[in-house]
């Protein structure tokens, strides 16, 4: 027998688009024996397809997916031990069963040649309608079983993810509310003293006047230089002290501990908040450009909105290598309220973009991301009903956009 040509391998079987009924292919070259097998197996709860080759056959197999193959032997150009055994070597149609059909004699030869080929059941011709009918039904039956085991493994699969994700944002919650209660216990034992000593410097500054117009001339002028000095000093201390004040500010707007509470946020206020916990992955190589327009606040959950603006900054500063720019941007857009972070860094290739809110699902090397900032600022976007996108445009970058649904504060308008 002449070599047929050999069907592509590799091709992946796919299931079958828009079919709800498990699929039967029916092979064999003489038309009147497949009419004759689609009228027997008509009222039988499956779709029958029909190939009149060997080679029909194996395109028909790395098409469709298929419960069953009743395949005839004696076929020209490929007869049916041939086709079995090209469905055999492909990953994807090797585990189909098929059941040989045919009038060659019933002989061990033919029988041991059939099952090594890869059948799993042999019917000679003259076929008894009623045992076929019944093996058919068994073999829908396997098929239908199996395909109901794969939909409740997958959704399992998608329960325990669902589940691993809601777990990773509760530990992510609870680390994000510690570190609040610590920032602000921090701000809390910082403002006490810091007080203090504002109060005391202010008296301090203030009565340096009477004692200076006191003063004698004579011992003015040669104590001129030192008095000057600690002018300077108590000027400067002042100016430090008021650096730290802000400090305290800014701690303890990022600590607000009120995630499940609504109410308004100034956003000049959060993305300084944020810049403050950060400053220091910044250093001199990142630039931060603020472009904040108006309205200057937004009614939200303040304290889940300053998590999400950390995390998007955060990876902006992870995607930067070497010296770069970050722009914090704000704008209004119909009905909704804009918040932008965009990046210099080398952009997020196409193929992962739809990827990257997936939870744990992260590009950064071991041990330096979890894949959960992401996913975690997507839900809080959700919680407030909005939307997260990313857009990296053809010269490098990447922009991550929060889109709010735009509620004014009380008392202040567009």
């Amino acid at each position: 027998m002449s070599e047929p040509a050999t069907p592509p391998l590799g091709s992946p079987a796919t299931p079958n688009p828009g079919r709800s009924r498990p699929a039967v292919l029916l092979v064999d070259d003489v038309e009147a024996n497949l009419v004759a097998l689609q009228a027997l197996l008509a009222d039988l709860d499956c779709e029958l397809v029909l190939a009149r080759s060997g080679n029909a056959a194996l395109r028909q197999l790395l098409r469709h997916e298929f419960a069953l193959v009743l395949l005839d032997v004696q076929m020209p150009e490929m007869d049916g031990y041939e086709v079995a055994e090209y469905a055999r070597k492909n990953s994807a149609t090797k585990d189909i069963p098929i059941l040989f059909l045919t009038a060659t004699h019933n002989t061990q030869d033919n029988v041991l040649r059939g099952y090594d080929s890869g059948a799993v059941d042999f019917l000679f011709k003259p076929i008894d309608s009623s045992i076929l009918r019944s093996k058919v039904r068994v073999f829908l039956d396997l098929y239908n079983g199996k395909r109901e085991i794969a939909d409740k493994k997958h959704a399992l699969e998608r329960a325990y993810r669902d589940l691993q994700a809601v777990q990773a944002q509760l530990v992510q919650s609870a680390k994000m509310a510690s570190l609040g209660e610590l920032v602000a216990g921090i701000a809390h034992e910082i403002n006490n003293p810091l007080a203090f000593a504002l109060s005391h410097l202010d008296t301090a500054l203030r009565g340096l006047g009477p004692i200076e117009a006191a003063l004698r001339p004579e011992t003015s002028d040669a104590a001129r230089p030192h008095w000057q000095k600690v002018k300077s000093r108590l000027g400067e201390m002042n100016l430090g002290l008021g650096r730290i004040r802000d400090l305290v500010v800014k701690l303890r707007t990022f600590s607000r501990l009120d995630g499940d509470e609504r109410g308004v946020a100034n956003m000049k206020e959060c993305v300084e908040a944020v810049l403050t916990i950060l400053g220091h992955r910044l250093k001199d190589r990142i630039t931060i450009v603020q472009e904040l327009g108006e309205p200057g606040s937004l009614e939200c959950y303040p304290g889940l909105l300053n998590q999400a603006l950390m995390n998007l900054m955060a990876n902006s500063i992870d995607a930067i290598e070497g010296e770069g720019t970050i722009v914090v941007s704000t704008r209004v857009a119909g009905d909704r309220y804009l918040i932008a972070v965009s990046d210099t860094g080398p952009g997020i290739p196409p193929a992962l973009r739809q990827r990257i809110f997936e939870p744990f699902f992260t590009t950064k090397g071991v041990g330096s991301g979890t894949g959960l900032g992401l996913s975690i600022t997507y839900s809080i976007v959700e919680k407030h009903g909005g939307t997260l996108s990313v857009d990296c445009p053809p010269t490098g970058g990447t922009t991550m956009t929060m889109s709010l649904p735009l509620i004014t504060p009380p008392g202040r308008s567009h």
